[in-house]
C-alpha cells in the first residue's frame, strides 16, 4: 500500500545504500533541477519508507538536494513498506533505466549490490546473480538462461579494477556506459591474459603485476582520449592495447606485454586473411566478374584492385621495416657493424 505524505527536508534521509561520500552530487545535475523547481515547482515521484520517524528514500537524491537548494521546507513523498532488498532493488532500477549515460551512477549501484551480498551470511559473488537482482540482464540467443546486459558487464569489470587497486572512480568519470564497458571489459581481459601467461610461462609474480599496473595506466589515458572525443568508441579496445604497449615501452616493461599484444594483432591479421566477412565479400565479387558489363560496376571494381593494391604495399612496407628490424638485432647480438 502507498500513501504520499507530506514530509519536511530536515527529516528525509538518503537510501542507505546511496554512498554519498564517494559518489557525490553532480553540480550540473543540481543546477539543472534547481532551476526546473523555482519554474514548475517539484513534481511528486521521490518514493521512501518511514524508519524510526524519519523518511529513507529510494531513489531521487539530486531531486530532494535540489529541493533544498531551492529552499523549500518540505516535499512530498510516496511511502511505501519497503525491505532492504526493495531500496537497492529501486536504486538499480531506476539508475539501470533513468541515467544510462552516467556511469559513475550505474558503478554506484553495482558497488553497493555487490557489499551488500557478501555481507550477509549466504554470500552471492557471481555477478550474473547480481544482474538478475538489480534487472541489468538480457535474454540469451536460443536459451532461457539470462545474461548481463552492457550496464552490468561494465560495472562489473570497472568495480574489479577498482577493487584490484587498479582503478580510481574519477578515472572514469564523465564516460558513457558504452565507453566504460570497452575500455574496462577489455583491460580486465587483458589482464587475465596476463595472468594466465604468468601460469603457463612460471613467471614471478611481481613481474606480472607491472605488466598488470601497464594496462591499468592504458585505462586512464584511454579513458582521457574518449573524454576529449579523440578516439571513436569503436576503436577503444584496439587503443586500450597500443597504449599499453607504449606505456610499457616508456616503463621498459617488455615481457610478457608484448607477447600478448602482438599475439592479438597476428591473430586478427589471420581473421582478416581468412575467415572475415570482407574475404567472403571479395570471393563473391571475383565469382561475378564474368557477367560485369557496365560501365558503373566496371570503376567499382577499379577501385576495390586500387584499395588492395594499397593494402599490399601497406603490408610489404611493414614486413620490410620488420626483416629490417630483425637483422639489426641478429648484428648486435653478433657484434656485427652498425645497419
Amino acid at each position: 500500500m502507498s500513501i504520499i505524505k507530506q514530509i519536511s527536508l530536515s527529516k528525509v534521509d538518503p537510501n542507505p545504500y546511496r554512498m554519498l561520500g564517494d559518489y557525490p552530487y553532480s553540480e550540473e545535475k543540481l543546477s539543472v533541477l534547481v532551476r526546473s523547481i523555482k519554474d514548475v515547482g517539484l513534481w511528486e515521484g521521490v518514493i521512501g519508507r518511514e524508519k524510526d520517524g524519519r523518511v529513507q528514500i529510494a531513489f531521487g537524491h539530486h531531486r530532494i538536494e535540489a529541493a533544498k537548494r531551492a529552499g523549500l521546507s518540505e516535499v512530498n513523498v510516496v511511502i511505501r513498506d519497503l525491505s532492504d532488498d526493495d531500496m537497492l532493488r529501486f536504486m538499480g532500477r531506476e539508475n539501470g533505466e533513468d541515467y544510462r549515460t552516467d556511469f559513475l551512477v550505474l558503478l554506484e549501484t553495482w558497488e553497493a549490490a555487490c557489499k551488500n551480498f557478501t555481507s550477509r551470511e549466504v554470500k552471492v559473488t557471481h555477478p550474473i546473480e547480481i544482474a538478475k537482482f538489480l534487472g541489468w540482464t538480457r535474454a540469451r540467443t536460443n536459451t532461457d538462461k539470462p545474461q548481463m546486459n552492457r550496464s552490468a558487464e561494465a560495472a562489473n569489470s570497472a568495480f574489479n579494477l577498482i577493487e584490484g587497486g587498479y582503478l580510481q572512480r574519477s578515472d572514469l568519470e564523465d564516460l558513457t556506459v558504452n565507453e566504460a564497458r570497452e575500455i574496462c571489459t577489455r583491460a580486465q581481459t587483458n589482464m587475465k591474459r596476463l595472468d594466465a601467461m604468468g601460469k603457463q610461462g612460471n613467471r614471478p609474480a611481481a613481474e606480472i603485476e607491472k605488466s598488470k599496473k601497464q594496462v591499468a595506466k592504458a585505462v586512464k589515458a584511454t579513458a582521457k582520449q574518449s573524454r576529449e572525443g579523440q578516439v571513436a568508441q569503436r576503436d577503444l579496445r584496439s587503443t586500450l592495447d597500443v597504449n599499453t604497449y607504449r606505456l610499457a615501452k616508456e616503463a621498459k616493461v617488455k615481457e610478457p606485454l608484448f607477447a600478448q599484444f602482438g599475439n592479438q594483432l597476428a591473430d586478427r591479421i589471420s581473421a582478416m586473411l581468412n575467415d572475415d566477412v570482407n574475404a567472403g565479400k571479395l570471393e563473391n565479387i571475383i565469382d561475378a566478374l564474368d557477367v560485369i558489363e557496365n560501365e558503373q560496376d566496371h570503376a567499382v571494381v577499379t577501385s576495390i584492385k586500387a584499395n588492395l593494391k594499397g593494402l599490399s604495399e601497406r603490408s610489404m612496407r611493414w614486413r620490410s621495416k620488420m626483416s629490417k628490424e630483425k637483422v639489426v638485432e641478429l648484428k648486435a647480438i653478433e657484434g656485427g657493424a652498425d645497419v
